[in-house]
């Protein structure tokens, strides 16, 4: 190609691209929002129309960094947080008071992104600045209303901060908005409750999902107090979340009622506990021995009848029978009310000695799987544990129908693990089975509750799983 066909063809390519950005610039200048590009130091290298037109401004004293100097509110500190952004080179938000040419001030939502080449360096900020003004406008007028409402009322962008909190949770708390806003709400937060509920909140923010977390907050008088705490995202007509709304309701008379009700059970499951073992000692070591008693002196009876004396001797041999029969019942009755075992020997011998007994009485087939790592526990936890296998071997007898059972118990990693399963047709519709004597799933879930563990039930008509998880000392 000649020296002249070559100068043709590019000054071709020229003119089409700058038709190509001169319909662009039409475009973005049409566009009813403030659009703008900045370099990566922050710095505008182009304004659309409506940010000259508003702010009365010449593309001169805009660019650059007028754009910032001569138009935005210094009160708003846009500067400090956009040159955060700029060196994190992450998306930015935040709301800030444009100067209109007639010299009054609007709020305003600007959007920045970081666009990248292919090496994934920085090139470019594109940006929109969105007029707010109306918006603001309502939320200062509800501010009487959430203020006057008796819960704490917080809100922020999609990021998980805050920006806004009403006066009741300022009040609780004694900090300003500014000290609350950011992350600073965080330092309210008890020690011990920080690491769940952020993990928590994180979760919530990242997946978009509700939160909603028991937490402690600190008040200004230094004292902690439970606070339900929950939070529901809003997004926009494209799925994507814009900000976070969220409420804390003070809960504290309620934990306060719950713990004295959870002492006041633990204390009636003690002394049932304490009244169970003293009916089976005195069933064992007062009528049981009685009956041997009885027995021993109707086989001396027995022998003292004369042979010949046939309806007498068949008389006394089902008294004996019968005998033998009660005290076989009073040692059974005994035993699944306090087996001695448990205290002797730990809640493995006990169980195993109990499914053994188990299988005998009811022709039911019990498969024990116990971890040599069980080893002894806390009485208590025996204790719970033990109960709460009688208690679901007693349901899967008189409910599931299933001709076999498992239980499986394991030691690690600081819980114990128990596991009780059958294959029966599962819990009834209702969920409201009682297990042993008088006792049933609420009892089941306050022991393992009192034991600081955690009770499930799953239930299908495939069979019935019990699963606790219990701490261990390790």
């Amino acid at each position: 190609m000649s020296q002249t066909g070559a100068n043709t063809h590019h000054n071709d390519a020229d003119e089409a691209s700058n038709v190509i950005e001169e319909r662009l610039r039409l475009i973005i200048d049409s566009i009813p929002v403030i659009v703008w590009r900045k370099l990566p130091d922050g710095s505008a290298d182009f304004l659309n129309r409506n940010f000259l037109e508003y702010t009365g401004l010449s593309l001169e004293q805009g660019l650059g960094w007028g754009w910032m100097m001569n138009a935005f509110h210094s009160d708003d500190r846009l500067m400090e947080e956009w040159r955060a952004a700029l060196t994190a080179e992450k998306p930015f938000e935040k709301e800030a008071r444009l100067r209109r040419a007639d010299g009054q001030y609007r709020w305003f939502l600007i959007r920045a992104m970081p666009l990248r080449n292919e090496q994934a360096k920085l090139v470019k900020w594109y940006g929109v600045t969105i007029d707010i003004e109306d918006r603001k406008r309502a939320e200062s007028q509800l501010q009487p209303l959430l203020d006057a409402i008796p819960q704490q009322i917080w809100s922020g962008p999609s990021d998980g901060t805050l920006d806004y909190c009403n006066k009741r949770w300022r009040s609780y708390t004694g900090l300003g908005l500014e000290e609350l806003q950011g992350d600073g709400w965080q330092s309210v937060l008890h020690p011990d409750d920080r690491k769940r509920v952020l993990r928590a909140w994180h979760e919530s923010v990242t997946k978009g999902t509700p939160y909603e977390q028991e937490e402690r907050h600190r008040g200004v008088d230094g004292t902690y107090r439970w606070f339900l705490a929950r939070g529901l995202p809003f997004r926009d007509a494209e799925g994507r979340i814009v900000r976070w709304y969220g409420t804390n309701t003070d809960v504290e008379d309620r934990k306060r009622a719950e713990e004295e009700l959870r002492q006041l059970s633990g204390q009636l499951l003690r002394l049932q506990d304490e009244e169970r073992r003293r009916i089976a000692r005195e069933l064992h070591d007062s009528t049981g021995q009685d009956l041997v008693a009885l027995a021993t002196t109707l086989s001396q009876l027995y022998a003292f009848i004369p042979s010949s004396s046939r309806k007498s001797r068949k008389l006394a041999s089902q008294c004996q029978a019968l005998v033998d029969l009660c005290i076989r019942e009073v040692r059974t009755l005994s035993y699944l009310l306090h087996p001695p075992m448990l205290d002797e020997a730990g809640v493995e011998d006990a169980i195993r000695h109990y499914a053994g007994g188990f299988t005998e009485r009811t022709g039911i087939e019990v498969e024990l799987n116990i971890s040599p790592r069980v080893g002894r526990m806390k009485p208590d936890v025996e204790l719970a544990l033990f109960r709460v296998v009688q208690e679901s071997l007693t349901n899967i007898q008189r409910h599931s129908g299933s001709p076999q059972a498992k239980i499986r118990i394991e030691r690690d990693l600081g819980k114990i693990r128990l596991e009780i399963s059958d294959k029966g047709s599962g819990i009834s519709g209702s969920g409201k089975m009682f297990f042993g004597i008088g006792v049933g799933i609420p009892s089941m879930h306050e022991r393992v509750t009192l034991m600081g563990g955690q009770l499930d039930i799953e239930s299908s008509s495939s069979g019935t799983t019990v699963r606790v998880t219990i701490p261990a000392d390790d």
